[in-house]
């Protein structure tokens, strides 16, 4: 099965560069696509129409949940280099903010956005509505996620972050505007 793909390396190539992989990764990408099909597929049948002619849609499907998984993984990170200025500085409330480029002007507001909302957030009375809110805001876990996993009522949970929501709107919406009109220097 794997020599019959290999046949069509050139095409999973530019397959892959039509989904939008950049040229200097879609070969790793062909090549966990051949790892994943060898390890997976037991029925030779759901990758090959008949004897040599493979199903480009299930290599098509293969390559793209790659390449989606890769880009989730990655959006979850922010790369850095070690060498880049500030890199060292760090916060270490809760992992809410690790890390924060401070380039220019709007990253600076940006930041002290970030830590407004979270000082709020702090100065909240509950620890379960600081849990709620940094689990739901700053995770991939949807509001039926975290229903789910803890037993609490999705309409409680949607109920909560909707009073969140006016809370930090009520407390930090001038600061918000200012970010928003890019009047940085106000915030």
């Amino acid at each position: 099965m794997l020599e019959i793909l290999g046949k069509y390396h050139e095409e999973w190539i530019l397959m892959g560069k039509a989904i939008g992989i950049p040229d200097d990764l879609v070969e790793d990408f062909v090549q966990e696509c051949y790892i994943r099909i060898n390890k997976y597929v037991k029925d030779e049948k759901m990758i090959m129409y008949n004897d040599t002619e493979p199903n480009k849609f299930y290599f098509y499907r293969t390559l793209r949940n790659l390449w989606l998984d890769y880009n989730k993984a990655k959006s979850k990170f922010d790369f850095s280099s070690i060498d880049a200025p500030n890199f060292w500085i760090t916060q270490d409330t809760e992992g809410l903010i690790d890390y924060i480029k401070v380039k220019d002007d709007k990253d600076r507001a940006e930041g002290k956005l970030l830590n407004l909302i979270e000082s709020e957030v702090d100065s909240w009375e509950y620890w379960y509505d600081k849990r709620l809110f940094t689990i739901y805001y700053f995770s991939d876990v949807t509001m039926r996620g975290l229903a789910e996993n803890t037993g609490i009522s999705l309409s409680s949970i949607y109920n909560s972050l909707k009073n969140y929501r006016q809370r930090l709107k009520d407390s930090l919406g001038e600061d918000w505007q200012d970010y928003l009109n890019e009047d940085y220097e106000k915030i």
